[in-house]
């Protein structure tokens, strides 16, 4: 079955766009704007008790207007069901977890506040229900990024030196968090930013947007200093340019940025890249920890294979020797959520890859959409790394952008459907579109 008889929904919001002007969620993109910021709400937005803090007031502020929105969720691709799951195993895990330690308090939070990101998925599909939407969605989550730069530089010029020391690890606007996970999501911002500017065909205005807020989060994953994070966006920036109708005339720029790379990055990051090595005898200590605490979450997953330890639970000293979290997200669910958490795990990560794909083989070339699909794919190639020797799919700060852009992928998805519809001469990329799996 070709990608023209998907299931995915698309009459509601075609007629929707006819009937009246869209509606905008301005909570959501407020929200959107400060979730990175977690050095503003954290020290200058006050907590005023009975759970009413900034987190779950913008939530349910940004909810009740995605109500009156009216977009609703896009049926046919698997990813909301699958993600309803994942919450669904987080609240059983957290129930199993709360009998296997003595002290409990804080996990609730912590799985609410990590499904608050979550969230932003549907969120996202419930308030966009045309083009605009989309983009001034996007926008949105590119706003921060100039303030997040200025505390970025201001934090790194005050530890900067020749040669590297852990010292120099900054954080910027996630004060809560740390390097990696700053990282992180400036990996996922450049992907996202780049795949717009190679992949759609718009004014040199916005690309020329597209194109600084690349190079701004790029110095962010320069000035982390996290090997993981160099090693993820150049896997990312190599399946966004491989997936590009244009990878063979972006071959040429590509090589000569990666000469030209080791003579303009500061010395101090070409040090940390160049302590990249899993090989025993050359692992430094942070390296060969991981593979410690590696063990001993594979230890107790054996001892309670099906539904594991609970939710939140390892950094416990009931199971760990070092009360240290896993620094691997996917030996994290496996230990935590046992068999039952992997498998939805897994139906997750493949409903997104799915999505993805079909994405791409259906839109438009050169539009605005495929460029966010090109550098959607690479940022997930690079998140799927970056947890391999991290957790980089719950802090809420850093992954709710990630799961904003999935939200739009699902409505772009179906705004194409739509149009479709309407001129069916509106073929799809052949390219790809012949390599479309069945539904």
């Amino acid at each position: 079955m070709n990608v023209n008889a998907t299931t995915v929904e698309s009459n509601t919001v075609a007629t929707l766009n006819h009937a009246r002007p869209a509606r905008q969620n301005w909570a959501l993109y407020l929200f959107v704007i400060l979730i990175p910021l977690q050095n503003i709400y954290v020290q200058y937005v006050p907590d005023f008790g009975g759970g009413l803090n900034f987190l779950n007031l913008m939530l349910i502020a940004s909810f009740l207007m995605a109500l009156r929105c009216g977009g609703g969720l896009v049926r046919g691709t698997g990813v909301n069901g699958w993600v309803m799951l994942y919450l669904a195993g987080g609240v059983l895990a957290l129930m199993i977890g709360l009998a296997n330690v003595a002290d409990a308090s804080g996990h609730g939070n912590a799985l609410k506040d990590k499904s608050i990101a979550v969230l932003f998925v549907f969120l996202a599909q419930m308030s966009v229900t045309d083009r605009v939407g989309l983009k001034r969605m996007f926008l949105a989550s590119l706003l921060p990024l100039p303030y997040m730069f200025y505390v970025l530089r201001d934090q790194s010029s005050a530890v900067s030196a020749w040669h590297y020391t852990d010292h120099m690890r900054i954080s910027a606007t996630f004060m809560d968090l740390g390097a990696n996970e700053m990282a992180a999501f400036f990996v996922t911002a450049c992907l996202v930013a780049f795949g717009l500017v190679i992949g759609s065909r718009v004014g040199w205005v916005w690309r020329a947007v597209y194109a600084m807020a690349a190079g701004l989060t790029a110095v962010g994953v320069v000035l982390s200093y996290s090997r993981t994070a160099y090693i993820a966006i150049l896997a990312g920036l190599a399946v966004t340019l491989l997936l590009s109708k244009a990878r063979w005339q972006l071959l040429l720029p590509a090589l000569a940025l990666l000469v030209v790379l080791p003579l303009i990055m500061p010395p101090a990051a070409m040090e940390r890249f160049q302590t990249i090595s899993i090989e025993e005898e050359h692992r430094d200590e942070s390296t060969d920890s991981r593979f410690v605490f590696w063990e001993e979450a594979i230890h107790h997953f054996k001892k309670r294979p099906l539904l594991g330890i609970g939710f939140h639970n390892f950094h416990h000293a009931e199971f760990s020797s070092h009360e240290m979290d896993v620094h691997n997200f996917f030996l994290r669910e496996l230990v935590e959520k046992g068999v039952l958490g992997a498998v939805i795990l897994l139906g997750l990560i493949w409903s997104i890859t799915r999505l993805l794909w079909r994405g791409l083989a259906i839109a438009r070339p050169g539009s605005w959409y495929v460029g966010l699909m090109l550098g959607l794919a690479g940022a997930w190639v690079a998140l799927l790394i970056g947890n391999v020797f991290g957790d980089r799919f719950t802090h809420y700060a850093m992954i709710a952008h990630f799961w904003l852009y999935v939200g739009l992928a699902l409505r772009g998805l179906q705004l194409r459907h739509a149009e479709l519809d309407v001129q069916p001469d509106a073929a799809p990329d052949p390219e790809l579109s012949d390599r479309e799996s069945t539904p």
